[in-house]
C-alpha cells in the first residue's frame, strides 16, 4: 500500500562532494529503491556513507514521501603517501584516502614518505605552508628516522631540517629564497639541522 501510493525512493540529491564520485553514494541507496521509506534503515545508510574513506562527516536526511538528502563533508587530500605497498592519498589528519585514479592529484599535490610520516604530516605542512607559494615548488618531503624532514624540490635542490625548531630553519629557507633566489642558483642541498649553521652543496656543472 504504502509503495503504490509513492512512499518509495524516487529522489536523491547529494551535496558537498568535490572529489568523491556520487555514485559511490547512489549505490548505496539504490539498493533500497523498491522498498517502501519507512521499512529502509537509514542507520546503515548512515554507516556505510560514512565508511566510505572520502567522507570526513556524512549526513542522510529524509523528506517525505520519496526523497533522500545526503550531505556531505569530504577530507582533503594534502599529500601523496607512498610505501614499499603504492601510493595513497593522504589527509591533514593523516587519515589515508583510497582513490584508484591519482594521475589527477600527482599534477599538484607532493609526494611523503618515510616511516610514521603520515602521522608528522599535519605538523610539517603547517610550517611550510608559511609561505604557500615557495612551497608549490616541493616535490616530495621525507621523514627521517622518525624525528625530522628533508624537503625536495622540483627544482633539484634538498633541504634538510633540524628535528627541533623546526618552524625557525624553516623561516630562514624562505629567507634565503626571497634574498638569493636559492632554487634558481644550482644548489642541490641545503643542511640546516645544526642551528648555528647553514651548508650548502651546489651543482658543479652549473655556472653560478
Amino acid at each position: 500500500l504504502l509503495i503504490n501510493n509513492g512512499f518509495v525512493i524516487k529522489n536523491i540529491e547529494i551535496k558537498g562532494t568535490n572529489y568523491l564520485n556520487k555514485n559511490d553514494i547512489l549505490d548505496i541507496i539504490s539498493s533500497y529503491n523498491k522498498i517502501n521509506i519507512f521499512s529502509i534503515n537509514f542507520q546503515n545508510i548512515y554507516k556505510q556513507i560514512n565508511n566510505n574513506t572520502w567522507v570526513k562527516k556524512g549526513f542522510v536526511k529524509i523528506v517525505y514521501p520519496d526523497t533522500i538528502k545526503v550531505f556531505l563533508i569530504e577530507k582533503e587530500p594534502i599529500a601523496i603517501w607512498q610505501d614499499k605497498f603504492g601510493n595513497r592519498l593522504v589527509s591533514k589528519s593523516g587519515a589515508f584516502i583510497l582513490e584508484k585514479n591519482l594521475n589527477y592529484f600527482k599534477n599538484y599535490l607532493p609526494i611523503v614518505n618515510g616511516n610514521n610520516a603520515q602521522k608528522n604530516i599535519g605538523s610539517i605542512f603547517k610550517i611550510v605552508n608559511l609561505n604557500k607559494d615557495f612551497a608549490k615548488n616541493i616535490w616530495s618531503l621525507t621523514f627521517i628516522n622518525d624525528r625530522r624532514w628533508d624537503i625536495h624540490f622540483k627544482q633539484g635542490l634538498t633541504v634538510r631540517l633540524p628535528h627541533s625548531n623546526t618552524r625557525k630553519a624553516w623561516q630562514k629557507v624562505i629567507y634565503l629564497n626571497e634574498n638569493f633566489k636559492i632554487l634558481d642558483i644550482g644548489l642541490t642541498e641545503i643542511d640546516l639541522r645544526k642551528p648555528d649553521q647553514i651548508l650548502g652543496k651546489i651543482n658543479v656543472d652549473k655556472n653560478l
